[in-house]
């Protein structure tokens, strides 16, 4: 079975770390790649074109909104899953109007990041259970 290559995207090294050590763990995920910035996603996303890139939203310089219309263009094939701290729905709409499929708060459990990276490799949208159950109690 193929691994689900993944691009993972965030300046903080210990969540980035993190979150690579995890994914790297399951059997279906392989992490090809890791970047602290915006531009780095962009441009290792072009070289790599991996499956799925985690995306923080909040990177500096480029921002992870703008690095997904950039990685959209240079690697369609690569399926973005925004990511962040912010669990305001605007968040998610705003990476989603940009070209993401999904979107996760970093409050997911591993299993939902797990299901939204499955659902987005597939082609298929995904929003975290935080973000759904905000939007239904409003």
């Amino acid at each position: 079975m193929r691994k689900i290559t993944i691009l993972v995207a965030d300046d903080h090294p210990m969540a980035r770390q993190a979150l690579v050590f995890v994914l790297n763990s399951d059997n279906r995920f392989q992490v090809i790649a890791e970047c602290e910035t915006g531009e780095q996603a962009v441009e290792k996303s072009g070289e790599l074109n991996p499956d799925v890139v985690l995306m923080d939203i909040n990177l500096p310089g480029l921002d992870g909104i703008e690095a997904t219309v950039r990685i959209r263009e240079l690697s369609p094939v690569s399926k973005i899953l925004g990511m962040s701290m912010h669990t305001q729905p605007s968040y998610a709409n705003a990476i989603m109007e940009k070209g993401a499929l999904g979107y996760v708060t970093k409050n997911s459990p591993g299993d939902e990041i797990f299901k939204a990276i499955l659902e987005v490799s597939a082609g298929r949208k995904y929003v975290c259970d935080e973000i759904r159950n905000i939007l239904l109690d409003s």
